[in-house]
């Protein structure tokens, strides 16, 4: 029985299920015959051969000739580094293309969106994606609320590009504070962010980035919901709203 975890780990390295199986049955057990490969890893006779076609054009499964024919793996290491190698060349690549493919996408002239309205993002992940986005856009300041003082890395990063930048991070904890909630706050305090607590009984999550858009999050299900908007008339009253909560709360003790 293969081990799960280092499928699962090897899956985040780009390959695919059946893919994951086969390497770690050769790293494991190997060198294999294609035979042996499905009896160590439960892939299907009938896939093994296509799976282990594309271990070898990814270089990370070799051949040895021979009656019967045998597969053995690249050297772990080796091959783990030859993914990654890969991955950056991607990303590499795509930076480079990042630009030029802005400028083409920007919106065909004479073409303009509403100027105002509601815009939402569904599940946790879009959620924080779009706060993400917002904070990076903010040039003089960026206020939320909050219940956990969730970390997420391009979230993580974002607030730290926009304080290194002089711009106000105000975040205020609406809940009480337990040791992980109080880690989390710690990380935020000492890049600079202003903190306060108000714990409340309904936890309204909030955020406005310089008076120019606000989001709300909707927290009525397993998939959360955010309202985003850049309207005036609503994003002030989410202002007037954070600064009366703001004066009320007690400052975060380091």
């Amino acid at each position: 029985m293969l081990r799960e975890n280092l499928i699962v780990n090897l899956r985040e390295f780009g390959l695919s299920d059946y893919e994951a199986k086969a390497f770690l049955a050769l790293t494991l057990h190997g060198p294999l015959t294609a035979s042996g490969v499905t009896e160590k890893s439960s892939i299907p006779q009938s896939k093994v051969y296509g799976i282990l076609k594309s271990l070898s054009e990814k270089f990370l499964a070799e051949t040895w000739n021979g009656k019967p024919l045998k597969f053995k793996a690249a050297e772990p290491e080796i091959a783990l580094k030859k993914i990654l190698e890969r991955k950056k060349m991607t990303i590499d690549n795509l930076r480079e293309r990042t630009a030029e493919l802005a400028e083409q996408l920007k919106p065909i002239s004479g073409f303009q969106t509403e100027n105002f309205g509601l815009w939402t993002s569904s599940g946790k992940l879009a959620c924080m994606e779009k706060a993400a986005e917002m904070v990076s856009r903010a040039k003089e300041f960026g206020f939320a609320t909050t219940s956990r003082f969730s970390r997420y890395p391009p979230l993580d990063n974002a607030y730290a590009s926009a304080l290194k930048k002089g711009v106000k991070i105000r975040i205020l904890g609406t809940s009480n504070l337990d040791e992980s909630k109080r880690a989390r706050a710690m990380w935020y305090a000492n890049h600079g962010a202003e903190i306060r607590i108000l714990p409340m009984k309904v936890n309204p999550i909030i955020g406005i980035v310089d008076g120019k858009e606000a989001s709300f999050r909707l927290d009525n299900s397993d998939t959360p919901d955010m309202i985003w908007s850049n309207n005036p008339a609503l994003i002030s009253v989410f202002k007037s709203y954070f600064d009366d909560l703001w004066k009320k709360a007690e400052k975060f003790k380091i």
